[in-house]
């Protein structure tokens, strides 16, 4: 089996996504709340030192721990449908 070439673009997507997987996965075993403010606060650091496109990615993440962590949906999809 041959593993198909990225376009220049998939690449960032696919490491987002990756990454998005990784905070997920890590909310569910530790604390969702206290790693969404722990993300955002990294977020904040690195925007001030001047990484803005770090700090965007790193907002992003803080974004998904919220969006499928800390939401009453996504608490009550989190026992259906582990990972979308």
């Amino acid at each position: 089996m041959t593993i198909p070439a990225f376009t220049d673009t998939q690449i960032p997507d696919a490491y987002t996504d990756a990454l998005k997987a990784i905070v997920t996965a890590l909310g569910w075993q530790i604390d969702p709340v206290r790693l969404h403010a722990d993300l955002q606060a990294i977020a904040n650091v690195t925007r001030r030192g001047g990484h803005g496109a770090s700090a965007g990615l790193i907002d992003e993440l803080a974004h998904t721990v919220e969006a499928r962590l800390l939401t009453t949906k996504a608490s009550i999809e989190r026992t259906a449908i582990p990972f979308r």
